[in-house]
């Protein structure tokens, strides 16, 4: 069973929610850091809405705590350039939203934390199991793409 017991967006949502309670408000939408972290947050929009539409295609699930239903091992589209495009989205979301709400490093730690995190408790959990299900094809994905990016 998966070390993580967090949904991954609900540990996203944490994370995000530790940048926003502490800041100033309102925000001001004429700073550079409101728009580079709106454009951040696009772009992670469009990471994971490929990356499910992706899954949806591979009629695999997207749930990432529940491994029964796993039944296809999805390499293409955005996941032929990274193996947790998901997660990535997420991280740099994180990213978007520190810039909006405080500073640069405020908005790296919060990734850098979250990175780590899921790296540890559901990533390499994830990876095992994978390579149970999965095997030779798996290891072979595992060497061609990058777990992040």
């Amino acid at each position: 069973m998966l070390e993580l017991k967090i949904p991954p967006l609900l540990l996203f949502n944490i994370f995000a929610a530790a940048m926003l309670l502490p800041a100033d408000y309102p925000i001001k939408l004429d700073n550079e850091g409101f728009w580079a972290g709106s454009l951040l947050i696009a772009i992670a929009m469009a990471i994971a809405l490929s990356a499910t539409m992706t899954f949806r295609r591979a009629k695999t699930t997207v749930n990432p705590c529940r491994f029964d239903n796993v039944n296809a091992l999805v390499t293409s589209g955005v996941f032929g350039y990274s193996r947790n495009p998901m997660y990535l989205a997420m991280a740099i979301a994180l990213l978007g939203v520190g810039l909006i709400v405080g500073t640069v490093v405020t908005a790296v730690l919060a990734a850098v934390g979250f990175v780590i995190y899921m790296t540890k408790f559901q990533i390499l959990p994830e990876e095992r199991l994978l390579a149970e299900l999965f095997g030779a094809e798996y290891r072979r994905y595992c060497q061609q793409v990058r777990r992040w990016v």
